[in-house]
């Protein structure tokens, strides 16, 4: 009995920690199994997805984390147009294979939407949803920029190395084994491993933050999982560290003492001896190198580690300072009162009144200064023309002027896109609105009725609605378009632009709010084609 009581315990004490470990995988084997068998009637059908998948990866982490450039979709596509030509030799136009990329692209980043990873809880006897994605984006600025996440690095690293309690400890242990057996040019790469694990844990750290501002339970469970197993290991780590690298500076002085002498031992004895010699140092300079730039970007995650627990607590007591505020719902606690049945919680309610102190008192000061009071002898009247004349504003005012507002929102947003790309969809369209504006915005009724107004026509021409409007949208897009023309001279380039719109009734996009919504595509065209 005791072994089996073992069993059960190590099965349901272990697996949710287990499917934490696996979520990160999911992703990718949804894309494998949705190859490009029916894009294009299976043109493209021999590209292998999983390739394509952990190739674009590698590409973020280089740019992310080695290079620490901030990735735009045009580096992408052209990543992925060298990648392609030099691994299929597709015979293609340029239309097609940005389409073809754009395709691929969207897919790896699920069209902008997590991908949801279910499994069973055995503690919580529930089903319980996870969110992972592996390539996310964000405004800088005006610039939407993509980023590699936390357990998409985790995935790539788990694919070809073993995880461990500490993957940087692990690392140093091997470094400097390497070190002692001369193998710099290994050691090298070990270090750039190092490095690749100090930047995923710089990203962990950003998403823990982000968590905590969005959903201060989660960011709790996060922070303690991120401060048990990275910030526990901070202090080994940087022993490891300045051990390493007291024998690199060893290697580089007995480098440079046997490539000085001229005795029968030196490396300058026969003729490859000098080579040799010259690529040895060499190995050892990149070496210390890259161990001083990961010293510095590991102390740098130290650093923000120690801000990141000043901010959590920040945030945890503005949470709780938020919670203690709830207004207190008079009729929910009735309706749980009536459904339990338990009438003896009104007791709360009658206990505070049965005390109260009905006796109203004055003080004896206080009757003494009313009795000693004088008024004024003489009224003073008030000065004509002091007021001023009061601007009431009507309610039918105030819902034009808040529907301006977010059409106005609505529009930048539609007119950028087309701008920078040509085409796309609702879908991602709505995206862009909620990584610029939260999520609530499309849950705001306005953004129903813009579609509608939207969708009364199927071409656009911003050139023609300055001097005609058809619909009521047209003329909100022709004073939206005055006020850009006035507030900034060089924006006059959207007279040129003309677009069409193409309805996906077939297409259905579920909202975060629930509805449902038929997908439509947005095309720039030619005025010359109408």
């Amino acid at each position: 009995m005791a072994q089996e009581y073992t069993l059960m315990d190590d099965i349901v004490s272990h697996h949710t920690q287990r499917m934490q470990n696996m979520k990160r995988y999911y992703p990718y084997f949804r894309l494998v199994r949705s190859p490009l068998d029916t894009y294009k009637d299976g043109r493209y059908a021999e590209l292998d997805m999983g390739y394509m998948v952990l190739a674009v990866l590698r590409f973020f982490i280089e740019e992310n984390h080695f290079k620490d450039t901030q990735v735009t979709y045009p580096m992408v596509e052209q990543f992925m147009r060298d990648f392609l030509e030099r691994e299929y030799k597709l015979d293609m136009t340029e239309d097609e294979a940005g389409e073809l990329i754009q395709y691929i692209f969207d897919k790896l980043c699920n069209d902008g939407r997590p991908f949801l990873y279910t499994y069973y809880d055995p503690e919580k006897k529930a089903q319980v949803q996870e969110r992972i994605k592996y390539i996310d984006s964000r405004f800088e600025g005006e610039t939407l920029v993509y980023y590699i996440t936390g357990d998409a690095i985790e995935f790539y690293l788990d694919t070809k190395e073993v995880k461990d309690e500490s993957k940087i400890t692990t690392e140093q242990l091997l470094l400097e084994k390497m070190i002692r057996a001369s193998n710099f040019k290994g050691a090298l790469e070990v270090v750039r491993r190092i490095n690749g694990e100090v930047g995923r844990l710089r990203v962990r750290k950003d998403e823990v933050l982000r968590l905590l501002g969005q959903n201060v339970f989660q960011g709790v469970a996060a922070l303690d999982d991120f401060s048990k197993n990275v910030l526990a290991w901070f202090k080994e780590e940087q022993r490891l560290f300045a051990a390493n690298k007291a024998l690199v500076d060893r290697a580089l002085l007995q480098a440079q003492d046997t490539g000085g002498r001229g005795d029968g031992q030196s490396a300058g004895n026969g003729k490859d001896a000098p080579t040799s010699f010259q690529y040895t140092m060499e190995e050892i300079y990149d070496l210390d190198r890259e161990l001083k730039q990961a010293m510095r970007r590991h102390e740098e995650l130290l650093s923000a580690c120690t801000q990141l627990q000043v901010q959590a607590d920040e945030l945890i007591q503005k949470a709780k300072s938020s919670r203690l505020r709830r207004v207190f719902s008079f009729d929910d606690f009735l309706e749980r009162l009536v459904e339990s049945g338990d009438a003896s919680a009104l007791g709360a309610f009658v206990r505070p009144l049965a005390d109260m102190n009905l006796h109203k008192s004055l003080n004896l000061y206080q009757l003494d200064a009313m009795l000693e009071y004088k008024p004024d002898e003489q009224e003073k009247g008030e000065a004509a023309g002091a007021g001023k004349e009061q601007m009431y504003v009507y309610e039918d005012e105030k819902i034009e002027s808040r529907i301006e507002t977010n059409y106005d929102i609505f529009l930048k947003v539609l007119f950028e896109q087309l701008l920078a790309r040509g085409s796309f969809d609702l879908r991602f369209l709505n995206h862009m609105y909620e990584m610029k504006f939260t999520d609530n915005i499309l849950k705001n009724g306005d953004y129903f009725s813009f579609i509608v107004h939207l969708s009364q026509k199927s071409h656009y021409d911003l050139g023609e609605i300055p001097d005609h409007q058809d619909t009521f949208l047209e003329g909100i897009i022709s004073d939206y378009m005055k006020r850009r023309a006035d507030s900034d001279p060089g924006a006059g380039g959207l007279k040129e632009l003309v677009f069409d719109l193409e309805f996906m009734s077939d297409d259905l996009i579920l909202l975060s709010s629930g509805a449902q919504i038929s997908n439509i595509r947005f095309t720039v065209s030619d005025r010359r084609e109408h």
